[in-house]
């Protein structure tokens, strides 16, 4: 083991070093309570272990993942906006960067650098942004085409059901359904039910929490309809979409009768087409040959006509 060095040795060394490097910075956050939300306030400051440092060779940096580099984000930089969207000020002496109403991509390492007037920089430790968030919530129905169900699904009678709750949040969170009505509780994102039965009809609740965060909690109710031989004429009431004989009666014989009109109307049209083509070209309906005296031309005769045609 190496003979620890004098104190004088110690002081000598620590002076040289802040000689060589200038200030060694420190990051921390200010008012660091409880878990950083989405859509929350949040500041950084960057200081020194002196009282009275003067922070003007002091500057904040992001770590970039698309570039792969860090970034300063307190200078005319267009990478500060473009996508951190951050504000620094140096209030009284003091180097602080706010953000204000926090997001996704604000989260990932953040640090302050130092650099002295020989132009040699030193770095703070980082202090990574974790945000925590749970936005939307979803609920897919397994084994079938259309993906995303809406507010409600229709099954068979006796068929299979398997609906998977997924949500948008920044860790995968506990998951639990319930059906209103009744007091069970399955604690998986899945809900199985096997050989659907009438009973089983009604509205299910996915309910979705971050670990630890109960502020962080979502739901979302979906309405189960069975489907059956009861169900060949009448739909669900529940639903609102019960059809009776006259109402199913009307909605199927308005669209028959409007398009047997529509098949009468093209027909008589299609056959004044055809009378109209079949007039000698320049005659008019109603226009008559005159006749003169001496005319050799034969003239039908008209029923009812009592005037003469050459007087």
């Amino acid at each position: 083991m190496a003979p620890a060095l004098p104190a004088p040795l110690v002081l000598l060394a620590a002076l040289a070093l802040r000689w060589a490097h200038g200030e060694i910075p420190i990051i921390r956050l200010v008012d660091d309570e409880g878990p950083i939300l989405e859509g929350s306030h949040v500041t950084l400051e960057c200081l020194t272990g002196e009282e009275g440092a003067d922070m003007s060779q002091f500057v904040f940096q992001k770590y970039s993942q698309w570039l792969q580099t860090w970034v300063s984000v307190d200078g005319p930089n267009r990478l500060r906006c473009w996508f951190y969207d951050v504000n620094v000020t140096r209030p009284d002496g003091r180097l602080l960067l706010a953000i204000g109403t926090l997001q996704s991509w604000h989260a990932g390492p953040y640090r302050c650098l130092a650099t002295n007037a020989t132009g040699n920089a030193t770095a703070s430790a980082e202090i990574n942004l974790h945000v925590e968030y749970l936005r939307s919530i979803f609920v897919t129905r397994a084994h079938t085409w259309c993906g995303t169900v809406g507010d409600s699904v229709a099954v068979m009678e006796g068929e299979d059901l398997e609906l998977q709750c997924g949500a948008d949040a920044s860790q995968p969170p506990q998951y639990e359904w319930t059906h209103q009505g009744d007091d069970w509780v399955v604690a998986s994102s899945t809900l199985s039910l096997r050989g659907v039965s009438w009973e089983q009809a009604g509205t299910y609740v996915c309910r979705a929490q971050l670990p630890g965060r109960p502020e962080l909690t979502r739901s979302l109710a979906v309405r189960l309809a069975v489907e059956g031989a009861r169900s060949s004429y009448q739909l669900e009431p529940e639903l609102g979409l019960g059809l009776g004989v006259p109402q199913l009666l009307l909605a199927v014989g308005l669209p028959a009768l409007l398009l047997l009109v529509l098949v009468l109307g093209l027909g008589i049209f299609v056959l004044r087409r055809r009378v109209a083509a079949k007039r000698p070209a320049g005659e008019e309906p109603g226009q008559r040959t005159p006749i003169y005296k001496g005319s050799l031309e034969s003239v039908p005769s008209v029923v009812g006509d009592t005037q003469p045609l050459v007087l």
